[in-house]
């Protein structure tokens, strides 16, 4: 007995150290067959941090461990990362990997995954990574199965916390998925199977042509679906989906005919009340939901039968019916009711244009007030034939009485009577004849005010309605401290409403003060990108980039007390804005800062959102050094001498450079040219002056003051090159040139012109100087070479005989000039060697 335990301990042992040992042998050629095989089939870039095998995750089976797995596009994807994937498991059979038969995948499970699905406008997307084939045919269509060492057997599907974004712009769509998860299981390795699908979503949000259908939606499916995966057609059984506090049932089918999809699918909504259709609403679904009292009948159906295929769909009605409904919370003195809505999207099959929605009517009650609004729209892909109405007044000031508002405050009145119907086409065309279109909407009294957010206060403002354009009144709106005015007309602003065309506008724009700060979003930390960091349309909003919108355009008349942005303060700011195509051109903005003027005439475009860019050109007028120094980042950067300079200067630049996510320039992609010019500058204090004093040994020039100075200079490849300029130092003059670079090394020569006054040293009348180091450090030094050498090309002819016997050479050397030049320069160079580290000491 104790034998046979003893037999059978060592026996588990032993499958126990091979269990643990058996990955380590497989791990290296796995992941080459991962890598290989994905290499073959896609075209893109992907890679991952690890890879685990274990043979107890998932016993009897292997369980095969990708980490931190990340999926590239390449060309226009080239930087959207496509899938990221915190951690990818397969189960593979155990059994598969000694043999070469092929290696069964029976489970996969992903965990902490984002992906991001783009549409570009010319119907490219970034999901067609797959390779074509190149080796299949006709007469063997199994080829490429029979290559591949991978045989899909799939039991289960597991998904947890999953984001996704899908965005499509050529069809102006646009999903957020957040947290999804889900669990898929059936026998997906044969042609017929049930599929069990349970699956759950914390927040859905889909817009359509920048119109929200869905907001932070709660979605979950629980369904049975009979499978025919032969023939890819989808049969639903028992199943139970759930949108916010809507329940339902679906009957029908879907089918999967590549490129269409045949569908006959039938919501089936038989316990659904006015309660739970207001649940679609977010503010209401959020707040105290459970304790909400309702009252009236509603009815909610929707189908579709039929195919859908590019412009093609299904013949499609989802109709929503509700009467005299009311709803209420407990704990408020009021609530809503006289509720009616009769809202219908229908379409009898085949183009879309054959849409229709009708919304007759939408009215309510709040606190006393009656509100009501018609639509109607056909042919909306073509010619949007519309017509719409709205009346009634909202006390904004009541909203509180019937709906928690928290530590929100808001008062105010809006006052809507108006009218309009019409085609696109004849805005299009100017023919605003056939365009009905009056009335106003007010607002008055409006006061917003919220938790860590500045007071919003607009007293008056008035929208006037005409078939050629919408008027605005004179508008005063005060957010914080903050103030701005406007009045403006815009034209084309139903097209702009119904499909998004560009609107026309002149604007007139006042304040007295205007802090951007307050409205720039906060610039993350670190913003380089990793070649695993997704990139999602939010970037304009997630940084501190301010995106020109590409479907505006105005004519802007500015005239602004004082604006601040960043750590500059603009007073008296001048000019003309004209924002279009994605851009804002600046012509004549003039502003007083930094102490002087500036008059600024270029543009700041965002046609290319992740890398924004400003070309400008800038007359510059009695701009003081130091305050230049303290409130822009870039001269910190490129020119930190400006610190110690006392002074001012005037002159022109021209740059063009992209911008970063903080919107200060990217200095390496900096070009541009400029002029500067400035007249007593004190130079007390700057380091490489100092030094330069003490080089030629005269302290004196530390407290010197530049009379007149002119720089010329180029900025490229990441450095200022200056033309040569001269500093004049009362009766010193020195010449410059060279470069600073974006690491503020310095790399200048100079020569240094010594005044009679100077001593003995000034017989040399110009020294040559090497300035290096970088700004904090510069590292001054004296070319002694070149001053020998100087010296001696400067001796005339005729002194060539004396100085060659002062140098001790004999008659008969000097007799011939050229022959005695040569030993002259030879021994001149020596004793100007010598005398120069004298004195120089």
């Amino acid at each position: 007995m104790k034998k046979g335990l003893k037999i059978a301990a060592i026996t588990v042992g032993v499958i126990i150290i091979l269990m643990l040992l058996l990955p380590f042998a497989f791990q290296g050629k796995i992941a080459d067959i991962v890598k290989t095989e994905g290499n073959k089939m896609l075209n893109a870039q992907f890679d991952f941090e690890g890879l685990n095998i274990s043979l107890f995750r998932n016993f009897p089976q292997a369980s095969v461990t990708l980490e931190d797995f990340w999926l590239k596009g390449t060309g226009e994807f080239a930087n959207d990362t496509l899938v990221q994937a915190g951690e990818v498991t397969a189960a593979i059979n155990l059994f598969s990997l000694f043999g070469d038969s092929g290696y069964d995948i029976s489970k996969i499970f992903i965990e902490d995954t984002r992906l991001h699905a783009i549409v570009l406008p010319d119907g490219q997307v970034n999901w067609d990574i797959m390779k074509p084939d190149t080796t299949a045919t006709e007469e063997t269509p199994t080829a490429e199965e029979e290559s591949s060492p991978f045989k899909v057997k799939l039991q289960q599907f597991v998904i947890k916390n999953m984001n996704l974004v899908y965005d499509d712009q050529q069809g102006k769509m646009y999903a957020d998925i957040r947290d999804f998860n889900a669990v898929c299981s059936g026998d997906l390795g044969s042609d017929r199977t049930t599929l069990q699908l349970e699956a759950e979503t914390q927040s859905l949000t889909y817009k359509m042509n920048g119109i929200p259908f869905l907001a932070d939606a709660n979605i979950s499916a629980k369904m049975d679906i009979d499978a025919d995966l032969a023939n890819n057609k989808y049969t639903l059984k028992d199943n139970t989906i759930r949108l916010n506090a809507i329940q339902a049932g679906i009957d029908g089918w879907v089918a999967l005919q590549d490129p269409a999809i045949d569908m006959d699918l039938k919501l089936n909504t038989n316990d659904i009340g006015f309660k739970e259709i207001l649940s679609l609403i977010p503010a209401i679904y959020a707040t105290e939901f459970s304790s909400l009292k309702t009252d009236g009948t509603a009815t909610l159906t929707a189908a579709a039968k039929g195919v859908l295929q590019g412009d093609t769909v299904p013949a499609f009605n989802i109709d929503m019916q509700i009467k005299n409904a009311m709803f209420r919370y407990p704990a408020l003195p009021a609530g809503v009711d006289q509720i009616n809505i009769s809202a219908n999207v229908q379409n009898p099959g085949g183009n879309i244009d054959l849409t229709t929605v009708t919304i007759n009517p939408f009215s309510f009650r709040l606190a006393g007030n009656p509100f009501s609004l018609t639509a109607n729209v056909k042919t909306p892909i073509s010619d949007p034939d519309f017509k719409a109405e709205a009346k009634g007044i909202l006390n904004l000031g009541m909203i509180k009485q019937v709906y928690p508002l928290g530590d929100m405050e808001l008062n105010g009145t809006i006052n809507a009577d108006m009218q309009m119907s019409g085609r696109l086409s004849y805005i299009e065309k100017e023919q605003y004849e056939h365009i009905q279109a009056a009335g106003t909407i007010g607002l008055t009294g409006m006061k917003l005010q919220m938790k860590d957010m500045p007071d919003v206060e607009i007293q008056k403002s008035l929208f006037t309605f005409t078939p050629k354009y919408l008027q605005l009144s004179e508008t005063t709106v005060n957010i914080g401290k903050n103030d701005i005015t406007a009045d403006s007309r815009f034209e084309n602003y139903i097209g702009y409403v119904l499909k998004g065309t560009t609107l026309k506008g002149n604007l007139n724009i006042r304040s007295n003060h205007f802090n951007l700060n307050d409205f720039m979003g906060d610039s993350a930390e670190g913003t380089d990108a990793t070649p695993n960091t997704a990139t999602t349309d939010s970037v304009a909003t997630s940084t501190g980039i301010f995106e020109v919108p590409r479907n505006i355009d105005f004519q802007m008349d500015a005239n602004l007390k004082e604006v601040l942005f960043d750590k500059m303060v603009f007073n008296n700011m001048n000019g003309k804005l004209i924002v279009k195509d994605g851009k804002v051109d600046m012509k004549n903005l003039s502003m007083n800062t930094m102490g002087g003027n500036v008059v600024m005439n270029g543009y700041y475009s965002t046609a290319n959102v992740k890398k924004p860019e400003m070309k400008a050109g800038f007359k510059l007028s009695n701009i003081v050094f130091a305050q230049a120094y303290k409130e822009l980042d870039m001269i910190q950067k490129m020119a930190p001498i400006f610190e110690n300079l006392k002074g001012n200067f005037s002159g022109s630049i021209n740059v063009l450079t992209d911008l970063d996510a903080t919107m200060s320039p990217v200095l390496d992609t900096m070009q541009g040219d400029g002029s500067l010019s400035t007249r007593d500058l004190s130079l007390s204090g700057v380091k490489a002056i100092d030094q330069i004093a003490d080089a030629v040994k005269q302290p004196s020039l530390k407290e010197m003051k530049v009379k007149d100075m002119t720089l010329e200079f180029t900025i490229k490849d990441g450095r200022v090159e200056t033309k040569p300029f001269d500093i004049k130092m009362g009766d010193y003059n020195l010449n410059l040139s060279g470069s600073t670079g974006l690491n503020q090394t310095i790399d200048y020569t100079g020569k240094f012109k010594l005044p009679a006054s100077a001593g003995n040293i000034s017989k040399l009348m110009t020294l040559d100087l090497k300035i290096g180091g970088s700004f904090t450090s510069p590292k001054v030094s004296v070319d002694t070479k070149s001053m020998a050498s100087q010296a001696v090309e400067a001796v005339a002819d005729e002194a060539i005989s004396k100085l060659g016997q002062k140098l001790g050479l004999d008659s008969a050397a000097t007799a011939n000039k050229d022959s005695v030049k040569q030993k002259v320069t030879e021994k001149a160079a020596e004793k100007a060697l010598d005398f120069l580290k004298k004195k120089l000491k």
